[in-house]
């Protein structure tokens, strides 16, 4: 299975922070995971929520902030200290106060890994009117010179080892780049209640669906790739590998690496919670 690192390696860093994107290419992840939201001023930053509330020292809409306001936020801080002092920022990782990343950051922090991985965008559909989100990715894909024949960045037609994927749980969002983007490309997010409703080469079901495994077979069968979200246990790691899935997305990039060299699996004493 491939492991996507879950906005990041985000059991060891704050979310979406340079922290955790650049330890999980550290790593040797074969994938990055990261939302996108944009700022008043029309920058593709690299956050979950519509908030500032629950990952910053901000509150309010992200889209009421100028990206130079975004980046006097300690976006790092909430991340509760581990014992083991994983959560301390090594100097590699920048300052407290580089954390926060745009998408034009993140790139180029994955083509400078030289290595092959892939970016799994997930566009948040919701805070904008419809449209002004996928345009903003589509006008990024354009501008890296994103091949739709295979993936691959390729700014100024010099390929890169960074191919992309575009994710969302809303068919109207994932319909609007259609035309740009091959259904190959596209990945329909599903989660606990949610139905499969537009025919993508990919599929992002939550670990809920382990427990019907026939809809998963199904889209095996159907050569669809299933990335499912977000793979914490090792019984969950398990299902996934024994039901055949390609593609895991883990806050744990680490433990879900040492899970695809193990055999027979190590004790990695992964629990819920």
């Amino acid at each position: 299975m491939k492991v996507f690192a879950h906005r990041g390696a985000s059991s060891d860093y704050a979310e979406h922070t340079y922290a955790a994107f650049a330890h999980a290419l550290v790593l040797g992840v074969d994938g990055i995971e990261t939302d996108v939201q944009l700022s008043a001023d029309g920058h593709l930053i690299c956050w979950h929520d519509a908030t500032l509330n629950r990952t910053s020292s901000g509150t309010g809409p992200v889209r009421a902030q100028r990206l130079s306001d975004l980046r006097k936020l300690d976006v790092h801080s909430w991340k509760t200290t581990h014992p083991s002092g994983l959560h301390s920022l090594p100097a590699r990782y920048t300052s407290p106060e580089g954390q926060l990343v745009t998408l034009e950051q993140l790139t180029h922090l994955m083509v400078q890994a030289q290595y092959p991985v892939e970016l799994a965008l997930e566009m948040k559909i919701g805070a904008w009117p419809d449209g002004v989100i996928e345009d903003a990715v589509l006008e990024w894909l354009q501008r890296w010179g994103w091949d739709a024949a295979t993936g691959t960045l390729m700014p100024d037609g010099e390929a890169t080892d960074v191919s992309v994927s575009i994710m969302s749980f809303s068919t109207a969002a994932l319909g609007h780049v259609a035309d740009d983007v091959p259904a190959t490309w596209l990945c329909q997010l599903v989660g606990t209640h949610d139905v499969d409703s537009r025919a993508t080469g990919l599929i992002g079901p939550s670990v809920h669906w382990l427990t019907a495994p026939s809809a998963v077979d199904k889209w095996i069968q159907a050569d669809r790739i299933v990335r499912m979200w977000t793979v914490e246990t090792n019984e969950q790691l398990r299902a996934a590998a024994r039901l055949g899935v390609q593609q895991v997305t883990v806050n744990d990039p680490s433990w879900a690496l040492q899970f695809n060299d193990a055999a027979p699996l190590p004790l990695l004493d992964r629990v819920d919670g």
